[in-house]
């Protein structure tokens, strides 16, 4: 094991990570029949997304895969952009996205997007690293162009499906939950458990859930 808990401290034999095993206690804690549910995962890897495709009876994946075209599918991963995802208006139950948000290049759009795809009372649950800035850290915004521009040095994350890596666009603090209730009216609690027992340990262990209000807003209650 090594010094960085969050990476390093792997269950012997699911080879999980902390984040994981927490996102998968505060499903099963806020979301009881999640089996039963319809899911959404955007962007997942590793143990804890191979538990949710093999045990939810409505699970749906997709990867950032731009050179697909947006809504196709091959070998059961749907290429989505969650920033205009193709899928109609309350598809889903529950959204899941573990250590996706930091590489957003416009979250607020991605935000607004996954309560769309929600039902009414619907929530999304998501790993992101938390820091104890003050408020959330920018690194990089949309150029005029197209592009990026970058305000910070480039920093990058490995990334699944891409060798070169995910940019780190945005080191979020606790300032994300006002973030996402600007951007879709969802309301968040934030779960930051340490719990020995469940392998839960270590650094950025926070769990995010985020519930679709019941009720529709009122187009003054959001920003877009």
């Amino acid at each position: 094991m090594g010094p960085f808990l969050r990476n390093d401290y792997r269950c012997l034999r699911c080879h999980s990570i902390p984040r994981q095993r927490a996102l998968l206690a505060v499903l099963a804690e806020s979301f009881p029949d999640w089996r039963e549910r319809r899911i959404y995962e955007a962007g997942g890897s590793g143990p804890s997304t191979d538990k949710l495709r093999a045990e939810c009876r409505a699970y749906v994946a997709s990867h950032y895969l731009p050179g697909r075209g947006w809504g196709t599918e091959r070998d059961g991963v749907r290429a989505e952009d969650l920033e205009a995802l193709t899928f109609a208006d309350e598809s889903f139950d529950l959204v899941v996205t573990q250590d996706v948000f930091e590489h957003v290049l416009r979250p607020d759009r991605a935000f607004a997007e996954i309560v769309r795809v929600l039902v009414p009372g619907g929530a999304h649950v998501f790993s992101v690293p938390l820091f104890p800035h003050p408020a959330t850290v920018v690194r990089a915004v949309p150029s005029p162009d197209g592009g990026i521009t970058h305000l910070l040095p480039p920093d990058y994350h490995k990334d699944p499906v891409d060798p070169a890596g995910a940019l780190v666009i945005r080191e979020w603090s606790l300032d994300i939950a006002d973030f996402i209730h600007a951007h879709g009216g969802a309301v968040t609690t934030i779960h930051n458990r340490r719990d020995r027992r469940l392998g839960i340990d270590g650094e950025h262990r926070h769990i995010l859930v985020s519930r679709k209000p019941q009720a529709a807003l009122s187009p003054a209650d959001v920003t877009t």
